[in-house]
């Protein structure tokens, strides 16, 4: 199977590789006890007739997690943070990732999963590796169709075009790379990740027909939860003329049925050499948010 490097979103890339090592140890801010990970989002503002921009500020602090969202520009739509607590499916478990319970040891948050009516529970963890980013403009990002030719270390000043490519981060700037770490393999979700298929069966014939090339695709079905009782399935689309290979999970859960993240057990390998690929550098301390946070201002 496959790894992803959080719980954020429905579908990853497979060919993520740990090959270098341009990562920085320094704390950067963050304190012993809480990190604060920023990041920047957009929506659609229908009074404005625009698009909305907003700075989205998540604080991990022991016992707890806080979700802070600012306007930058026009009125951005929260309906799409998936901040809700989640239903975890493994091999004949289930459980709960929730918001609470929280330690955080400084870069390093821990959030346990509950088995449900249990007071047992999985170990599952984020590592937050550092890249400094001091001095680096929207320049170190090669775009192109071609995904192995892509290249180079991508921030928000390449994904708001609008911000000059000269301009560049100042000194104490750096993103965070997550590293998970997971106990076991499990399938994760919650209300926001519901869909209106009627069935699982149906669900999966929506999913292969998600490209629309010749690519080959795996279907694989199995059991989670209490006796493995709820039904689940992974769509895998391979690797087809440069384009990564990407996995769609899906389950089926009282009588609804939701797309899930699936979380593999050890730890992700996440790409931290520019060299080799993309690196996600979307992620940011305090220094490099309020940077972003100006020259969207300024700009737009």
């Amino acid at each position: 199977m496959n790894r992803v490097v959080a719980i954020s979103g429905v579908f990853f890339w497979t060919m993520l590789a740990l090959i270098g090592c341009e990562v920085d140890d320094g704390s950067y801010g963050s304190d012993s006890d809480n990190i604060t990970l920023t990041s920047f989002a957009n929506s659609y503002d229908s009074k404005a007739n625009d698009t909305a921009i907003a700075r989205i500020d998540e604080t991990y602090r022991t016992g707890a997690r806080e979700i802070k969202t600012t306007n930058l520009i026009n009125s951005y739509s929260n309906q799409s943070l998936n901040d809700l607590d989640r239903t975890v499916l493994a091999d004949n478990f289930e459980g709960r990732l929730e918001n609470k319970d929280i330690e955080v040891n400084g870069r390093t948050v821990k959030r346990p999963i509950y088995e449900k009516n249990s007071n047992n529970k999985l170990d599952y963890q984020t590592t937050y590796q550092t890249l400094n980013l001091s001095g680096l403009s929207a320049n170190s990002y090669s775009a192109s169709t071609n995904i192995e030719e892509r290249r180079g270390i991508l921030t928000d000043l390449s994904n708001y075009s609008e911000i000059p490519s000269d301009i560049a981060f100042p000194e104490g700037s750096v993103c965070y790379i997550p590293v998970v770490t997971s106990e076991r393999s499990f399938l994760a979700f919650n209300d926001k990740n519901k869909t209106g298929y009627s069935s699982l069966e149906k669900w999966i014939e929506a999913a292969k027909q998600r490209f629309s090339d010749d690519r080959d695709h795996r279907t694989s079905q199995f059991g989670v939860g209490i006796a493995n009782k709820q039904k689940a399935a992974q769509v895998m689309f391979f690797a087809y003329k440069n384009q990564p290979a990407y996995e769609y999970s899906g389950v089926e859960y009282g009588k609804d049925i939701y797309e899930a993240n699936y979380v593999a057990k050890g730890s992700t390998d996440p790409n931290i050499d520019s060299r080799f690929g993309v690196v996600d550098c979307t992620l940011v301390n305090e220094v490099a948010g309020d940077f972003i946070t100006e020259q969207i201002k300024r700009y737009y």
